[in-house]
């Protein structure tokens, strides 16, 4: 069986897809012993581990952040099976390849990351010792982020801060070391990363890892970690740490908010801010409120932004919403969570009858129809075609963005509330809400830790962010999923919260509390791993 371990990294190393910043061969068409000799050596290596951020499709952690959450359903088509049904009422699906792409890219991510920090010496440096701390801070940048996508999804898993043969196959690592691994990769990136402000950031190197999206990444990993394991130190990184990472970003990097939220997004800025002339509103993939993104392109690469496919409502064009598979329908109650008054509320949602659009949801094979779709990151349908003319089913190609500057404030607002600096807190968080609202009129006037979480639900909604907010508010405490994620839909005469019933939208939060709100480990990998870990409890 650990023969098969190894055959699959060395297919691993085979594969390769080029980036905006970076369009060369993979580093794979060589054999590592004979590689690494040059900086051009080294861009290509680097490049290869960039390029496993490219994968994500259906079953990534954004589309499942959604489903599990309190924000949407699963949706998808009622042909389909009723996979994403199951996620999102927090039942197993069957099968020993589930969850199987996200374990099997994202260590392929780890994997490509340490054979570059363990082989980059091999290179002659000479005058391009800049060039080389850089790349060592991405390399061990991606790294932590690869840990930490499987970590919150699957818990403690094996922290490889190594390359391993088939005989040496690691357990679980317990969380504080893991969760130590991930803060010291980032750390290092912070201090060694590129360090230009937004504004002064060489346009080649827009999508790489820098000193900002090091430091917000961290606090990201410190304040789940606090949160999910009610732990306020994490291997000596404290709140204090955190808060001065936070205010360095905001103080010092440049960054900042656009001014209108719809514009962050193609489809919110062609539904909300005006018409067939809106994309001269739209700010753009580069614009200062991103601190980091995956970068995609329209062509030229095999990894598109194809979970985008995933969004749109099924087999229907209505512009400018373009089609999709019809996963995560946003859930009525998030609609209603807003008020009417805060833009971020039409730029987040489609709601059919509020846009006065008729969608036959039965003929279209529409699983679990709320009445709302999300806008965010749903491709745009315009005059007549698809944007740029892509194949929808491949050619998404819009930026994901994994950090913004929004979400650096708010973070902010918790960690300054956290240490009793409400006048800071205040400060953060209304920058955030006078942009929603287009005043200051409905700023808060005092906040707690609940008013933050409620802010960011609602900034953040359909964004990937949600159901890991909900996990660390729990402090430990799983059996508050129960209240949290428990949806009772009125609407269907019955109880189908745990059935694969299609059409409901009901949700027993209670099969989330067991299973520590953790998705389960692919049953193929356990068995490959012949018994060192075990599968999460709850599965």
């Amino acid at each position: 069986m650990r023969k098969i371990i190894f055959i699959i990294i060395v297919i691993f190393l085979i594969i390769s897809c080029s980036e905006d910043f970076v369009d060369r061969l993979p580093t794979t068409s060589s054999v590592v012993e004979n590689f690494y000799r040059t900086p051009e050596d080294a861009t290509q290596a680097i490049t290869s581990v960039y390029n496993m951020l490219l994968h994500d499709d259906w079953w990534c952690s954004m589309i499942y952040s959604e489903i599990a959450s309190d924000n949407c359903a699963g949706g998808a088509g009622t042909g389909d099976g009723g996979g994403f049904t199951s996620i999102d009422r927090g039942m197993q699906l069957p099968g020993p390849d589930v969850n199987q792409e996200a374990w099997t890219y994202y260590y392929g991510g780890i994997y490509r990351a340490n054979v570059y920090l363990e082989n980059e010496e091999l290179i002659d440096w000479t005058e391009n010792e800049a060039l080389r701390l850089q790349y060592q801070a991405e390399a061990r940048f991606l790294r932590g982020y690869f840990h930490f996508y499987l970590t919150r999804m699957f818990g403690e898993i094996p922290a490889l801060d190594h390359t391993i043969t088939p005989d040496d196959i690691p357990g679980r690592t317990p969380a504080e070391e893991l969760y130590g691994l991930i803060m010291d990769d980032l750390i290092f990136c912070a201090e060694n990363g590129l360090s230009a402000n937004y504004d002064a950031m060489e346009p080649e190197n827009w999508g790489r890892a820098t000193k900002w999206a090091a430091e917000a990444m961290a606090v990201r990993v410190y304040m789940f970690y606090r949160g999910y394991y009610n732990d306020p130190d994490l291997n000596g990184f404290t709140a204090e740490d955190a808060r001065g990472y936070i205010d360095d970003v905001i103080n010092n990097s440049r960054h900042d908010l656009v001014p209108e939220f719809a514009s962050l997004w193609r489809v919110p800025t062609y539904s909300e801010l005006g018409g067939d002339t809106s994309i001269e509103r739209y700010a753009g993939e580069v614009n200062p409120e991103v601190i980091w993104s995956v970068r995609y392109n329209p062509s030229g690469n095999p990894f598109r932004d194809i979970y985008l496919r995933m969004i749109g409502p099924r087999n229907t064009n209505i512009e400018p919403y373009g089609q999709g598979w019809g996963a995560t329908p946003v859930l009525p109650s998030l609609w209603y969570a807003y008020d009417t008054n805060d833009t971020r509320r039409t730029a987040t949602i489609l709601s059919w009858d509020d846009e006065g659009l008729v969608y036959d949801y039965v003929a279209n094979q529409q699983a679990q129809y709320s009445g709302y779709n999300t806008k965010k990151y749903m491709l745009a349908y315009v005059n007549g075609q698809r944007e740029a003319n892509p194949d929808w089913q491949t050619d998404g190609f819009e930026d994901y963005i994994v950090i913004r500057f929004a979400d650096v404030l708010l973070m902010g607002a918790e960690l300054h509330l956290i240490a009793g600096n409400e006048g800071t807190a205040l400060d953060y968080i209304n920058r955030v809400r006078e942009r929603a609202f287009g005043s200051d009129s409905i700023n808060y006037t005092s906040i707690t830790i609940d008013s933050i979480f409620a802010e960011r639900k609602l900034e953040l909604a359909c964004e990937g962010i949600q159901y890991w907010d909900v996990l660390r508010s729990c402090n430990g405490d799983f059996t508050r999923l129960a209240d949290i994620l428990t949806y009772i839909d009125t609407t269907d005469g019955g109880d189908f919260s745990n059935s694969v019933n299609l059409e409901s939208l009901d949700v027993d939060g209670n099969n989330f509390v067991l299973k520590k709100g953790l998705f389960p480990i692919p049953e193929n990998e356990i068995l490959l791993m012949e018994g060192v870990i075990e599968q999460n409890p709850g599965y």
